[in-house]
């Protein structure tokens, strides 16, 4: 059963014992129990009482990988929609980081790597990413009125019906390809606010293979070191 592209196919599982319908999220996927009489107007009804919460809920396990251990800091970070690859080191320093961008290399606050990591992450992509956006708008003949840079924990990116726009900035961690998905996929939702047919079709002329893309990001994860509030 598929509602809505932004989840996976909801596994639906008649059980002889079940007096309600249940619906179940975990990072593998979504299942839904019922009773044994349940119609097909009384599950779709249901589901889609729940769609707000199933999407929310299914895009916090995307985004957040869980670590049972203690997270291990980088030496290095790779800034793939750049393409650069930074060399970090940690001391007790005052401010949070340092960074020398000629040489590429990061000095971290070591009584606060973890945050002082993201936060050097969110200057760079508010650096980057915006411009990126607006070229690709100019390039297509579309309106955007304001770009932010956030760090939400259940999505990549969001636009507003008066066309703001914003973008998560660990896309920076992703490939320019990837991230460049998730960059012309709001830029699509400039005309059509909904995942319907023509904003897939009108997303296709921007990106080709969108499906392909939107398969990549979901699977995508943020280092465990990622600091989300």
């Amino acid at each position: 059963m598929i509602i809505d592209a932004d989840l996976p196919e909801i596994a639906v599982v008649k059980h002889a014992r079940a007096k309600r319908l249940k619906l179940a999220v975990s990072p593998k996927g979504i299942r839904l129990t019922i009773p044994p009489l349940t119609t097909q107007r009384q599950i779709h009804f249901f589901v889609a009482q729940s769609k707000d919460w199933l999407k929310q809920t299914w895009a916090k396990y995307q985004l957040q990988a869980v670590s049972v251990q203690q997270t291990a800091l980088p030496d290095q970070i790779h800034l793939c929609y750049l393409d650069q690859v930074i060399d970090v080191s940690y001391q007790p320093i005052s401010k949070a980081y340092q960074y020398q961008a000629k040489s590429q290399q990061l000095i971290v606050n070591e009584a606060c790597a973890e945050q002082a990591l993201t936060q050097f992450i969110i200057r760079q992509a508010e650096q980057i990413l915006p411009g990126q956006l607006l070229n690709y708008a100019e390039q297509h003949r579309l309106t955007v009125n304001k770009v932010r840079i956030a760090r939400p924990t259940t999505r990549w990116g969001s636009c507003s019906h008066d066309q703001c726009i914003m973008l998560h900035a660990g896309l920076l961690l992703m490939s320019k390809q990837d991230a460049d998905y998730v960059l012309l996929h709001e830029l699509a939702h400039t005309k059509h606010m909904h995942h319907q047919a023509d904003f897939w079709f009108f997303l296709e002329h921007l990106y080709p293979h969108a499906k392909a893309g939107q398969k990549r990001v979901k699977a995508f994860r943020l280092p465990a070191w990622w600091q989300s509030k």
